[in-house]
C-alpha cells in the first residue's frame, strides 16, 4: 500500500519553500552550486550531500545490508510482520545497533509509506529501483534517491561500489569485497573435496512448489565457491529457474548429495520435514542439510558472509 495521497502536502510544502528561498535570493547565478558528489544510478546521475546524516531504505534487503555494511547512519526501515520468519536475520547484530541510535521501523514490507519516511527526514533514500520508480517525484522531493538493483539488474558488489563512491565511503567497500573474495578463496581450498565431489541445490520449498532461482544470493555464493550443481540447479542456471510441483520434490532433487532448503515460516518448514518425499531426498536421510529462509534471497556483504557461514556449516557435514 502506498500512502501517496498522505504524502501530497509535505511535497506542497517543500516545493513553496523552495520557490520562496528562490524567490530571496536573486538570480539564478548567484545561487551557489550544491555541494555533494554525484553518481551515476540506473535512473541518471544523483548527487548525495556531502555530509550524510540520516538515511531510509525502504525494502529492507540489498538496500538495509548496504547501508548497514557501510556503516552509514540509518534512521528508518521497513520491518516483517511479526511471526513470519523463525531465523535470526543476517543483519540482526547491525540492525540491533542502528536501533540503539535511533532507526526505526517505519512501515511493515512491502507497504511503502511516504508521510512515515517525510516524517523520518532522511538526507538520503536508498532503495532497490523496482520501488524507485513508481514513487521516484514523491521520493526526491523528500531528499536525493539512490536507486540500487537487485539480483536481476546488478551485483551486490556493484551497488556496494555505487553506494561506497556516492558516500564517501569506497575503502569501506572495496575491504568488504576483498573480505567476501578471501573467504570464498579459503573455503573454497578447505573443502574442496567436497565441493567437486557432491552435488548441491539450494532449493525454495513452499506449500506450492520447490524452485531454484540461480540469481538469488545462496544460489550465486555456491557458484563462487565452485560448488557442483545438482541437475536442477544447473538447469537453472542455465534457464533462468528450474521449478517442481510438490509432489515431484524427489524427481527434482533426489540427486543432489547436499540442500539448503530455503523455508520461511515455521509451520512451512515443520510440514516440509514430516513429508514424506522429502525424508527420501538421500541428502535429507544422510544428513546434509542446512536450513536457510527468504533472507538470504537477497543482500550484500553481510548477507553474503552470512551465506558462506550457511554453507560452510553444510560442508562440514559431508
Amino acid at each position: 500500500m502506498l500512502l501517496l495521497g498522505r504524502l501530497r502536502p509535505a511535497a506542497l510544502l517543500l516545493t513553496c519553500v523552495a520557490a520562496l528561498s528562490a524567490c530571496g535570493s536573486g538570480t539564478a547565478a548567484e545561487s551557489p552550486a550544491p555541494e555533494g558528489r554525484t553518481v551515476d544510478t540506473l535512473l541518471g546521475p544523483v548527487t548525495v550531500p556531502a555530509r550524510i546524516d540520516s538515511v531510509v531504505v525502504l525494502e529492507g534487503r540489498r538496500d538495509l545490508d548496504v547501508v548497514l555494511s557501510l556503516d552509514l547512519p540509518l534512521v528508518g526501515h521497513p520491518y516483517e510482520e511479526a511471526g513470519s520468519l523463525d531465523l535470526e536475520s543476517p543483519l540482526a547484530d547491525r540492525l540491533a545497533a542502528a536501533r540503539d541510535k535511533g532507526a526505526k521501523e517505519l512501515f511493515l514490507s512491502d507497504e511503502i509509506n511516504l508521510e512515515a519516511i517525510a516524517a523520518a527526514a532522511p538526507d538520503l533514500i536508498v532503495s532497490r529501483v523496482d520501488d524507485v520508480e513508481p514513487i521516484r517525484a514523491e521520493l526526491e522531493a523528500i531528499a536525493p534517491v539512490l536507486a540500487i538493483g537487485d539480483q536481476g539488474k546488478s551485483t551486490w558488489q556493484d551497488d556496494l561500489r555505487l553506494v561506497g563512491r556516492a558516500t564517501g565511503r569506497e575503502d569501506r567497500a572495496e575491504a568488504l569485497i576483498t573480505d567476501y573474495d578471501e573467504r570464498v578463496a579459503e573455503l573454497s581450498a578447505t573443502y574442496a573435496t567436497q565441493l567437486a565431489g557432491t552435488t548441491f541445490a539450494p532449493v525454495v520449498i513452499s506449500s506450492e512448489k520447490a524452485e531454484v532461482r540461480p540469481g538469488r544470493l545462496m544460489s550465486t555464493v555456491l557458484t563462487d565457491l565452485g560448488a557442483k550443481p545438482s541437475a536442477a540447479f544447473a538447469k537453472a542456471v542455465e534457464t533462468g529457474k528450474a521449478e517442481f510441483g510438490p509432489e515431484q520434490l524427489l524427481a527434482g532433487f533426489g540427486d543432489a548429495g547436499a540442500l539448503i532448503p530455503l523455508v520461511n515460516d515455521p509451520r512451512t518448514w515443520e510440514q516440509v520435514r514430516g513429508s514424506a518425499l522429502y525424508q527420501q531426498l538421500p541428502a535429507v536421510r544422510d544428513g546434509h542439510v542446512v536450513r536457510s529462509d527468504k533472507q538470504t534471497h537477497e543482500g550484500a556483504a553481510l548477507t553474503a558472509l552470512h551465506c558462506l557461514d550457511v554453507v560452510e556449516q553444510l560442508l562440514k557435514t559431508l
